[in-house]
């Protein structure tokens, strides 16, 4: 196989040199004192030959780093049987995780974007056959090597990038214009003492990048291109030298803020921890930064090189959209709808595993007759990685401890699992735990349904949480049963939001709508009907009035608005975690009710959904609230009152709302324990398994060991 790039034999120094139109041969530069040294010829080698080679890096590898660096490259043709059985493993954990791994169909996607390239090479004459992913989302835990494996990358991508000897040239940028690299981090001296110092070291202690550095300050890296080398010398031969950095390529370490990338041709950008870029001071969050820096990418193309390394942290801002966006599949081809996008999440001790073996695995495959992109191989074994004396990290007895000390925080920085919000109100757990399967009379496992139609017989509950018309719209139906425990227990009959996006001109449709909640409210049929005070009065109006003029109901609902004030809706929702975390709650598997419970969060002394991220309702969220609240206020109370103890955790680490509490929150309490003994009306503390009636604020008196109310 012959070297990736054209190239012509040295000119003769007569002809002038812009009459080259690709890299030349070999390089000389004239120094002061008449002399001549060669600077040697750019032709460039596979990545892994780059990375370990004396006369390149020079630097070494675990064999799943060498397996990723191919993979960044789009170097199939180099996967050997040890890539294979990696790439597959990556790809199995992913299917059946969803969460480490790699998403299948890798090589699809390697295939797709080759393919792309050479389409668009024949149409504008890309520099580079072969080409890369033009973004790395690598969702790997703490001391994973994150910021080796991308400064490894990017300094191929630099190299090759100077092998077309006038990148401006190449480019239509103008020929005094620096092209630069941009690396983001939450502050500057974060970017600085990280990402961007693990590419200065690379750069700088490789010798196949030595004749070519320029200027090394404490925050930034110039490096010369070799037509800067020719107009360097030719300036210093006619004594036209202005001192003045003439180098091409500029790398920078930056704080996270709009401002600090603009106005630059960039052919590279870093986001260093960009899971952790939050929005504080001077500094902007992810989603702004990533806006205000990837224009300067647009005119490098599919050549531009994007790197996201991060350990994960909550499922909102611009890296975890990334993230999703790098396994999204197109509903209408059925692929990849961001195939340039490479996502690979992994614990922190995965990258090294087969460390013990690294100096028997086969870097290039054996079979074939590839010999090297310089055939530097021709007649020569393969090189393969030396022996490795232990990994950087391991799933050792000493990390055993630490996930046990701490396992919300461990599966975060760890293994790499993303915290659905790090001031998480409920627990995911207990989240999960509310859409498991109920044991039935026999003893078998019972699925929950949806369902639309239930017993005269039983107490419906349900609440509706409109938005406006534009907005979505949250609707809750549930009963009550007696549970082995003795306690009474919600059963979520029916979950559901109208989304704006599913109606014409992202309008929702109130008739049709008001139609729904009556054909549901004569279904069940429903007791109890209630509205949130914002945008209802449509509802309770229309509703109420078809109550009236319907007659022969087998049940006449209640049909009212609740006015919420902040501590309504506070002991509301403490009344709802109380009983999730008790087990009291069970739901038919609804996603959208999933994750608006997951993203809900705890502050200022308030419960409400993310302003930023994939999740920012909390619709259906809040008409489960209000039924759960309305079935058991009265159990939660007495069960508070009694001084039982919580099994209520705060996800993430974070200590429950019940230890310490704040002023809102001991009120709160205070106020549930207070209207628990205004309730007692002489019955004494209500017992469950006593089978004791208790009256409620709303009149209705139901009993132990009875469905419903």
């Amino acid at each position: 196989m012959t070297t990736m790039f054209r190239t012509l034999p040295r000119k003769s120094a007569a002809q002038p040199s812009s009459s080259l139109p690709f890299l030349p041969h070999e390089w000389q530069t004239y120094h002061p004192d008449g002399s001549i040294k060669r600077v040697g010829k750019l032709d460039v080698p596979d990545i892994i030959t780059f990375v370990t080679g004396k006369r390149w890096l020079n630097r070494t590898l675990y064999p799943k780093q060498a397996t990723l660096l191919k993979i960044i490259f789009l170097r199939a043709d180099l996967f050997t049987d040890y890539d294979y059985e990696v790439i597959a493993e990556w790809e199995q954990n992913f299917k059946d995780s969803g969460s480490n791994g790699t998403p299948p169909g890798l090589i699809k996607r390697i295939e797709w974007l080759q393919k792309e390239r050479e389409e668009q090479q024949d149409k504008f004459g890309y520099f580079d056959e072969r080409g890369w992913f033009r973004e790395l989302v690598l969702v790997l835990g703490r001391r994973a090597g994150k910021g080796y494996i991308c400064a490894l990358a990017f300094a191929y991508v630099l190299y090759r990038y100077m092998s077309c000897w006038d990148p401006q040239i190449r480019f239509g940028i103008d020929r005094d214009k620096r092209m630069t690299c941009l690396i983001y981090a939450g502050r500057k001296e974060q970017a600085r003492d990280n990402l961007w110092r693990d590419i200065v070291n690379v750069i700088q202690g490789a010798p196949i990048f030595k004749p070519y550095l320029s200027k090394q300050m404490g925050e930034s890296l110039s490096i010369f291109s070799p037509m800067d080398l020719e107009k360097r010398d030719k300036a210093l031969r006619t004594n036209a030298f202005s001192g003045i950095d003439p180098a091409t390529f500029k790398i920078d370490p930056l704080p996270a803020t709009p401002m600090s990338g603009r106005g630059g041709a960039s052919f590279a950008v870093g986001m260093d921890e960009m899971g952790h870029m939050i929005a504080t001071g001077a500094n902007r969050s992810s989603d702004e930064v990533w806006r205000a820096a990837t224009p300067s990418l647009d005119q490098f193309g599919i050549d531009a090189f994007i790197m996201c390394p991060s350990s994960p942290w909550e499922m909102v801002g611009q890296f975890y959209v990334e993230w999703q966006q790098a396994q999204e599949i197109d509903p209408e081809t059925g692929f990849f709808a961001y195939p340039e996008k490479f996502m690979l999440q992994l614990a922190s001790w995965e990258i090294y595993e087969d460390w013990e073996k690294a100096h028997e695995i086969d870097l290039f495959p054996t079979d074939t007759e590839w010999d090297g992109d310089l055939h530097e191989y021709r007649n020569r074994k393969f090189p393969r990685l030396p022996q490795l004396f232990r990994p950087i990290q391991g799933y050792d007895n000493a990390m055993r401890r630490l996930e046990k000390a701490d396992p919300e925080g461990f599966a975060v920085e760890r293994r790499s699992q993303w915290q659905a919000t790090m001031a998480a109100f409920l627990d995911p757990k207990k989240i999960l735990g509310m859409f498991a399967p109920i044991e039935g009379p026999d003893g078998q496992e019972i699925e929950l349904q949806m369902i639309t139609r239930g017993a005269l017989s039983t107490y419906y509950k349900a609440h509706g949480d409109p938005g406006f018309v534009n907005d979505n719209f949250g609707f809750a139906v549930a009963h009550t049963v007696t549970g082995l425990d003795g306690y009474t227990h919600v059963v979520f009959d029916y979950l559901h939001q109208w989304e704006p996006h599913l109606f014409p001109d992202h309008t929702v449709d109130l008739i049709q709508v008001t139609d729904e909640i009556w054909d549901l409210t004569k279904g069940f049929p429903i007791d109890d009907l209630s509205f949130d005070q914002h945008q209802s009065m449509h509802f309770f109006a229309e509703l109420n009035n078809r109550v009236r003029m319907t007659p022969g109901l087998p049940k006449r609902p209640q049909i009212h608005i609740i006015n919420e004030t902040a501590p309504y809706n506070l002991k509301v929702a403490n009344t709802f975690k109380v009983a999730l975390n008790q087990g009291w709650l069970h739901a038919p598997y609804y996603e959208a009710a999933e994750l608006q419970l997951k993203f809900l969060k705890f502050e200022n002394g308030k419960v409400t959904h993310q302003t930023a991220g994939p999740v920012q309702h909390d619709d259906i969220a809040r008409s489960m609230f209000e039924v759960v609240f309305h079935h058991l206020e009265r159990q939660v109370s007495t069960f508070l009152l009694e001084g039982v103890p919580l099994s209520a955790t705060m996800a993430g680490g974070h200590t429950p709302w019940m230890h310490p509490m704040s002023g809102a929150e001991k009120e709160t309490i205070d106020g549930l324990r207070a209207a628990t003994r205004r309730q007692r009306n002489g019955m004494g503390t209500y017992s469950p398994a006593r089978g004791r009636p208790f009256v409620t604020q709303r009149g209705f008196t139901p009993r132990a060991g009875r469905f419903g109310r």
